[in-house]
């Protein structure tokens, strides 16, 4: 049996504003400078139960960042895997200003 991904990033639930207390189902990423994506299950709606991964490339780069940058897969778990692998992704393919 394979082991679950274990994020190799702090992820804090997102607090939109003072109104909105923060969920665990939405959550912010962050590698200790920047913010590297946020991921958030969907409550309603035709993809009712999935979780949606965007993941965010550092403001500090430029260049191109690689697609695609969004997606909708099963579990928290791995909407962070892919936000993480797309952060890192980014700082591989991007140069730094």
């Amino acid at each position: 049996m394979t082991e679950a991904y274990q994020p190799k990033y702090a992820w804090k639930r997102t607090q939109i504003d003072a109104n909105d207390p923060p969920t665990d189902y939405d959550l912010i990423g962050y590698d200790g400078v920047g913010a590297v994506g946020r991921v958030r299950k969907e409550l309603h709606g035709p993809t009712k139960g999935k979780w949606q991964w965007a993941g965010w490339y550092p403001r500090t780069f430029k260049g191109s960042p690689p697609t695609p940058n969004t997606g909708w897969v099963d579990t928290a778990r791995v909407a962070m895997q892919k936000c993480e692998e797309y952060w890192d992704r980014c700082e591989e393919t991007m140069t730094p200003r």
